[in-house]
């Protein structure tokens, strides 16, 4: 028979010890529960009471990845976006191989324009899971990049950027909304 030690069945072969078993910080019933609740109100785009909810959850579990990428990305959406992004950068190199993660991150260099950095983290946690449909919005949402107008010419040439900017004021271009994650 085994002991329960720290929210962990621990069996005979089990070597750790209680100490080292309440050190490594583990979900809690508490903290799932928490975060749940923050990424209903992230939904509704409640973003100030899913911070607050989330700071909760990161008292609890300070490391997960999810929880931290969520509260950067609720910081972002507040007005904080240079905190936000260093909070879903931390959540990144807890967590490379997340596509939540990287969505969420992907959602702050959106928002502070960089649209290169921005795409490669949405193809990337696509390529993580293709069932990510959060990923595949933000992807349809940002559009497939124009031919120049004058192919001959290279896209920073002058000419091609004013006659890109005059093709675009009269074709238009559908601002990508947020959407439910």
């Amino acid at each position: 028979m085994g002991t329960r030690i720290a929210g962990t069945y621990n069996k005979g072969n089990d070597l750790r010890s209680s100490e080292e078993a309440i050190k490594a910080p583990s979900e809690t019933f508490e903290s799932q529960d928490l975060f749940r609740r923050a990424q209903v109100l992230v939904q509704k785009r409640n973003y100030e009471k899913a911070e607050s909810l989330l700071s909760e959850a990161l008292k609890i579990v300070p490391d997960n990845a999810q929880y931290l990428s969520f509260y950067g990305l609720c910081v972002g959406m507040l007005g904080e976006s240079g905190e936000g992004e260093k909070l879903c950068t931390r959540a990144f190199k807890i967590d490379p191989s997340s596509p939540v993660v990287c969505v969420n991150l992907g959602r702050i260099k959106l928002m502070r324009g960089n649209r290169m950095e921005a795409r490669e983290l949405f193809s990337r946690a696509y390529d993580l899971d293709d069932t990510q449909s959060a990923a595949a919005l933000e992807l349809s949402g940002m559009g497939i990049r124009r031919q120049p107008v004058i192919p001959f010419l290279s896209r920073n040439n002058p000419l091609n950027m004013l006659l890109g900017r005059i093709r675009h004021r009269i074709l238009g271009f559908k601002q990508p909304g947020w959407k439910k994650l």
